[in-house]
């Protein structure tokens, strides 16, 4: 009998749903805000749900105020000729309004939900302008999407059709609200008055305002005050650079090998992280070779990493663009090619010291300028996606990449071509362990994260299994590393294994017979020290700035601290200086630390506003 009367229920609001689209909308709504906060909690320091429904309570007024004013236009639309065609005019305004800003609340949703960070103008900004690499990941989330089972894909379009429906409905019809009166605007009121309650910390930390915050609160101002007043860009360019601090190298001009893995993250590994178990080939190499335990990224994108990895350059947002005088833009974002100018690139260095350096990836390389940026940094040599060998390959997957197997074989021809009469530098970067996930072996049923990064973990390990038989570590050496945290929801045994710099934890392992290192590596070290570690290695002398350190130096010299950029909240910079943590703003003149305490606070600040600070060309 209860059964049969939830059956009748459910049926009940079926039906209703169906003849009035406004309960559509509104289940819609309720559904997105459960999810975000289930998706969030992992990342907060407490039970964040009283404060996103908090903060989304001002989108919610809107959302009411928007149609209590449309319905009530078209309620006293009841005269034609021109002022009859005005109101309705107005009404529809109203319903176009509502509909648009729960297109962006369910935006913001998924952009967390797919990448782990929230619908910011500046993204929009960044990705409209790459339509190839845009379409390629539609392209292959549709391949993943409609490779799902009958009945679920069937349930995805039922929704889709009902929420067009719903929409349609609303704009095509004469509005009708089946709630009448002052009831909207009450409700309207309350919210907003609810939005501005003042609650105490106990409730919930306000530390994690990136997370609860709605997508106007988060797009207030962002990035629109950071720019340096041009007596203080003046102090900054003209104050002498820091003092380096400068030692012996080993000398040992070897061969360098450096393996970006798209999307790498600690949590993947159970040697590195114990959360997932993933990456077992990984994790045997770590243990048979060198392991850095405490690894971090200095960025959240793939741009970051490049940055750092190649050139020891934080990356952090420039502060003026490279070209002209203009302002960076406010809500524009950065490309590759905004950091032409980072001094002391490493393939540059290398090639400069009679290296071979080249770069090998398997996809498109145009994507926010990369091409260009390589060329600039002093890569001799680049394979991308077009390259003839990878013509056969016609499933492509993000960024028109092939799978990693093909890129692995690609790389290790190019290796038997490299001139016997000089060392080489040789990256490989590969793309398929981006999102969505797909197969490469084009089998629909093993799409997924867990999938794709088993078989990337695999051609990791056959990669490292040709290079070993080929006598290649005699004489030279294999970083294996991540380009970042991939951009996927957190889980709680990251925060409570490594606390806040979970989202910067990637692994990193050393491969060679050459040069005697420990078996483990456990300080602290980031993306940024790998330019110094080879100089340190291969040259006769080598160089520590501020906060940069060396791991294959003797004796290994960690940072003073490690920063990274927050991909949560943009203008927020993580910094970890042992045990200590803290967070710095950039805010132009006014760049400070709003949390936390660490050793030498001045200098960190000089650092991030010495690297933001770009003179105009």
């Amino acid at each position: 009998m209860a059964d049969s009367k939830s059956r009748e229920r459910l049926a009940s609001v079926a039906t209703r749903a169906l003849r009035c689209p406004e309960v559509t909308i509104g289940i819609l709504v309720i559904a997105l805000l459960y999810h975000k906060i289930e998706v969030m909690q992992p990342a907060a320091r407490g039970h964040i749900a009283f404060a996103v429904v908090q903060h989304d309570g001002a989108i919610f007024a809107l959302l009411l105020l928007l149609y209590a004013a449309g319905s009530a236009i078209a309620s006293r639309n009841k005269d034609g000729g021109i002022a009859g065609a005005a109101a309705t005019t107005f009404s529809k305004l109203c319903i176009v309004a509502f509909l648009l800003v729960i297109l962006l609340y369910a935006a913001d949703v998924a952009a967390y939900h797919f990448f782990v960070t929230r619908l910011y103008a500046r993204d929009i900004v960044t990705f409209s302008s790459e339509p190839r690499g845009v379409f390629s990941l539609l392209r292959t989330g549709w391949r993943v999407m409609s490779a799902r089972a009958a009945w679920k894909l069937a349930i995805d379009v039922a929704l889709a059709l009902l929420l067009l429906r719903a929409c349609y409905v609303l704009l095509a019809r004469p509005l009708r609200p089946q709630v009448r009166g002052g009831f909207p605007v009450g409700a309207a009121l309350l919210l907003a008055i609810f939005w501005h309650v003042p609650v105490p910390d106990y409730v919930y930390s306000f530390t994690d305002r990136a997370l609860f915050e709605n997508f106007i609160e988060r797009n207030h101002n962002f990035y629109v005050r950071n720019t340096f007043s041009d007596a203080f860009r003046a102090q900054i360019l003209a104050a002498p650079p820091p003092a380096m601090n400068c030692e012996p190298g080993r000398g040992r001009r070897l061969n360098v090998i450096l393996l970006i893995v798209e999307s790498l993250s600690a949590y993947h590994s159970h040697l590195f992280s114990g959360v997932e178990d993933w990456t077992p080939n990984l994790d045997a190499i770590a243990r048979r070779e060198t392991a850095l335990t405490n690894f971090h990224a200095n960025g959240w994108t793939t741009t970051g990493g490049l940055v750092s990895l190649l050139t020891g350059t934080l990356p952090l947002v420039p502060e003026l663009r490279t070209s002209r005088t203009k302002a960076f833009t406010p809500i524009g974002g950065t490309s590759l090619t905004d950091y032409l100018d980072v001094p002391r690139p490493l393939p540059r260095t290398l090639s400069e010291q009679g290296y071979a350096t080249e770069f090998v990836a398997p996809g498109d390389l145009t994507f926010l300028g990369q091409d260009k940026w390589l060329l600039a940094v002093g890569f001799q040599k680049i394979v991308s996606g077009d390259d003839p060998r990878f013509a056969a390959q016609k499933m492509r997957g993000p960024f028109n990449s092939v799978p990693d197997r093909l890129l692995y074989s690609v790389a290790l021809n190019e290796l038997t071509q490299m001139p016997a009469d000089k060392p080489y530098f040789m990256v490989v970067q590969t793309f398929w362990s981006h999102r969505p996930f797909m197969d490469p072996n084009g089998n629909s049923r093993l799409n997924g994260e867990e999938h794709v990064f088993r078989d990337s973990d695999a051609q990791i390990g056959a990669f490292y299994e040709r290079l070993r038989t080929v006598g290649f570590f005699q004489n030279g050496l294999l970083f294996i590393t991540g380009d970042h945290r991939a951009p996927e929801p957190f889980q709680k045994a990251e925060f409570e294994r490594f606390g806040a710099s979970a989202a910067a934890r990637i692994p990193g392992v050393l491969a060679t017979r050459a040069v005697d290192l420990p078996r483990i590596l456990a300080q602290d070290f980031q993306q940024r020290d790998f330019p110094a570690s080879i100089e340190a290695l291969v040259g006769d002398r080598y160089c520590l700035g501020p906060q940069e350190g060396s791991f294959l130096s003797n004796p290994p010299r960690p940072p003073s601290c490690i920063i990274q950029t927050r991909g949560d909240d943009r203008d927020l910079i993580y910094v970890k200086c042992g045990t200590a943590e803290g967070t710095v703003r950039a805010t132009g003149d006014a760049t400070r630390f709003v949390s936390g305490t660490v050793p030498d606070e001045a200098s960190i600040i000089q650092t991030i506003n010495r690297t933001r600070a770009r003179g105009a060309k």
